[in-house]
């Protein structure tokens, strides 16, 4: 099979994957409002950063919005239906909603976790065991996953969780992250996309545009509630290189993208909570 034909099947399967999941998280396509798709980045490298309200309507209002194929970086217990089955999915529904709903929910997450792993999504191990070691390996990994989807021309998405958001599927001791300083509504944001940003720059001579994107209305699984897709012009790294500190770049790159998803909420309607004195 030459690399053309591969290359259309792959993009059958992708859709027909999007058209089958689509229906679970948005139903409804006129309670999702898009801004800015004209900033979309078509083809070439693209890294794509936004904030996670929600538990997958926001993933695939993000995904519906983008023709082409889009690398989402995902936890690991998505890529393995057992472990999503019992870990997430049974203490989200209870025991005896999930008894109930046993079938139904197998199906759903063999199906996902056969998808994650057909359409190389990108997972990632976050679970902290007491072996640092063996936690910055796992990150790494995925790290070096991404840049080399970049490195091909593909686009990769990622989400900066919001310090609630395990609380909606059974992560019942999940400790809150601590809020951005420049919206409360969306999490301090981890310096990982800006450290992949310099090591493409520094490595190889790769500007990857980074889209921020700014999502309001996700949270839960209703199909009725709002939800705002605000997609911001691209950002690249060379804006906030030093030189003579790696480490500053990134930082100065972190904060200007937090900083930026944090204005998009703003400009397509969520306020600044106003801090009780």
């Amino acid at each position: 099979m030459n690399q053309s034909v591969s290359s259309v099947i792959a993009k059958q399967r992708y859709n027909r994957a999007k058209r089958v999941l689509k229906p679970f998280f948005i139903p409804f396509d006129h309670y999702v409002n898009y801004l800015g798709l004209k900033n979309i980045v078509r083809e070439g490298p693209n890294l794509i950063v936004a904030n996670h309200p929600g538990i997958g309507r926001d993933i695939a209002a993000v995904i519906t919005a983008y023709e082409r194929k889009l690398h989402c970086l995902a936890a690991h217990y998505l890529f393995e239906e057992n472990i999503f089955m019992q870990d997430h999915i049974e203490p989200a529904l209870g025991a005896r909603l999930f008894k109930f709903m046993y079938p139904i929910a197998k199906r759903f997450a063999h199906f996902l976790a056969k998808t994650m792993r057909e359409q190389e999504m990108i997972p990632i191990n976050k679970d902290y065991k007491g072996n640092l070691a063996t936690l910055a390996h796992n990150i790494r990994g995925a790290i070096n996953l991404v840049k080399k989807y970049l490195l091909k021309g593909r686009a990769v998405l990622t989400f900066q969780i919001t310090y609630n958001i395990l609380k909606h599927i059974g992560q019942k001791n999940i400790v809150n992250k601590e809020p951005s300083q420049y919206h409360s509504y969306m999490p301090r944001f981890n310096p990982t996309f800006g450290k992949i940003a310099w090591e493409l720059y520094h490595e190889h001579g790769l500007i990857v545009p980074i889209t921020p994107i700014g999502i309001h209305g996700a949270e839960g699984l209703n199909p009725f509630r709002k939800m705002v897709i605000n997609i911001g012009k691209p950002l690249n790294i060379t804006s906030c290189l030093d030189e003579t500190s790696p480490q500053d770049s990134v930082t100065k790159f972190t904060a200007c993208l937090e900083q930026r998803i944090a204005e998009l909420l703003q400009e397509s309607g969520l306020p600044v909570p106003v801090e009780k004195v």
